[in-house]
């Protein structure tokens, strides 16, 4: 079985939109830690949560996760958001930040893949290079190194330690991440940009139908199935993370792995909070519907 690490915290959101208004348990080794598990990989997540942290949450998460061991903060509680949907926009509102996520809580060396998606500035320099020596191959979102949060807990996205980047195997953005680490608005000077500062692999998601996978010389367009049914877009971007480690570490085809992960991400926004987790058979028949579609550009 695949050996996966998540890196980031886990959350508490509240998720509001003109149609709903729940509390879910997500974050990073919620949404993306379940989903490669059902994908099959055996998955451990380094984190941090409060004493705040619901027990039923804890019981439902350990069932299919190993949370690594001091994961519970005694000092501060456990991360939360308060997530503002409307149509295609989103604001993200921090309500409280746990301590950050440490070295010595990651002790094993033998992962196939590393997912690190801080969420709020929890991985440090030091975390990032444990992961690295602990994973043969590492995935980064690098949401949590570009958010900044005001005075009201507001975000907005700055720039990051790029020296980050550089032991880094495959990258996810979207162009407003992208353009925050580049600040270049053309996507190609910007994707070969990334290439430069270290990811051989960069996986450019957006709205307008299609993901972009660049490996460099050869770049590829995979098309976002169109969806009737729409519930809520919260952790679908830590969905596809999921499913792309789970699968490319079973099979080390990056095209279709990241076939994989736009389905699973396509089919979890008809669901909401962590309900939207879709079922293995439904990835991977999508994900060859997919796989078919792909232009190479």
């Amino acid at each position: 079985m695949v050996k996966l690490l998540v890196v980031g915290h886990i959350t508490i959101d509240h998720i509001i939109s003109p149609t709903l208004d729940l509390i879910s348990v997500g974050g990073p080794p919620s949404y993306a830690g379940l989903m490669a598990r059902r994908l099959g990989a055996d998955v451990d997540a380094a984190t941090k949560v409060g004493l705040d942290f619901p027990e039923h949450y804890t019981i439902f998460l350990t069932r299919y996760i190993n949370i690594l061991e001091s994961a519970i903060s005694q000092k501060k509680p456990t991360t939360r958001f308060q997530i503002q949907q409307y149509g295609e926009s989103r604001r993200l509102k921090l309500i409280s930040k746990c301590e950050d996520i440490e070295e010595n809580q990651i002790q094993a060396k033998n992962y196939d893949i590393c997912i690190l998606n801080p969420v709020v500035g929890e991985v440090s320099k030091g975390v990032t290079a444990a992961a690295r020596s602990a994973a043969k191959y590492v995935f980064m979102d690098p949401q949590g190194f570009l958010r900044r949060f005001d005075s009201q807990g507001f975000v907005t996205l700055s720039d990051m330690d790029k020296a980050l980047l550089r032991d880094v195997d495959a990258l996810k953005v979207d162009y407003e991440e992208m353009r925050s680490i580049t600040r270049l608005d053309e996507p190609k000077q910007a994707l070969n940009e990334l290439h430069i500062l270290g990811p051989k692999v960069v996986i450019l998601t957006s709205h307008s139908g299609y993901v972009t996978l660049s490996l460099g010389e050869k770049v590829y367009r995979v098309p976002i199935p169109a969806t009737d049914v729409r519930g809520e877009a919260t952790g679908a971007g830590d969905i596809l993370a999921g499913a792309f480690a789970a699968s490319f570490s079973q099979n080390r085809d990056l095209l279709r792995a990241v076939c994989v992960g736009v389905s699973a991400a396509t089919l979890a926004i008809r669901g909401v909070g962590i309900s939207k987790i879709p079922a293995r058979e439904e990835v991977f028949e999508l994900a060859e519907q997919i796989l078919n579609g792909v232009e190479s550009c």
